[in-house]
């Protein structure tokens, strides 16, 4: 191209590289930054899929309160008394409650998924035959809906191993 700027004649030409820049070191930076950009979105995919969300929601409700009867720091949220084993044998004193007596409760819990973090939800509002009330979340803290260190490793696993599974599917790799 010829063309005129401050009374001097110049010419461009355009020039083609021979390689894919995207094949080089500086192509794997831009992979790299790109996979950056796309953080949000895979977070998002993977943890929305029902399966992962069935995983955390079964750490909690299964593993923590219903087999160990425990809270997000791993204390025991409390154990049945003999009076409790005599209202109702299912409830042997000195075993840890499993705050599932109605199920309404773990029913009610559910995941909300952000671009960066999720949360775990559920109802607290517990009401008994006699139609009182009682919130479990004053009762026993709303550490019951969290995730134990032992329960988070678990979790930290199943979320790298979906997460390579998701990248590999955005490279078609």
């Amino acid at each position: 191209m010829i063309g005129s700027g401050f009374g001097h004649s110049y010419i461009n030409k355009r020039i083609e590289m021979g390689f894919d820049i995207m094949q080089t070191a500086l192509g794997q930076k831009l992979n790299l930054v790109n996979l950056a950009l796309y953080n949000k979105v895979i977070w998002v995919s993977v943890f929305r899929r029902p399966s992962l969300k069935t995983f955390i929601l079964d750490l909690v409700r299964q593993d923590q309160l219903f087999e160990q009867g425990i809270d997000e720091d791993g204390d025991v949220i409390g154990t049945y008394s003999e009076f409790t084993e005599a209202l109702n044998p299912e409830k042997v004193a000195g075993t840890h409650y499993t705050l599932k007596d109605t199920g309404d409760f773990f029913d009610s819990f559910y995941i909300d998924v952000f671009p960066t973090y999720f949360e775990i939800n559920a109802n607290p509002i517990k009401t008994d035959q006699d139609g009182d009330t009682e919130n479990l979340f004053y009762k026993y803290g709303e550490g019951i809906m969290g995730l134990t260190t032992e329960s988070m490793d678990k979790l930290s696993r199943e979320v790298l191993r979906l997460y390579e599974i998701e990248v590999r599917r955005l490279l078609k790799i």
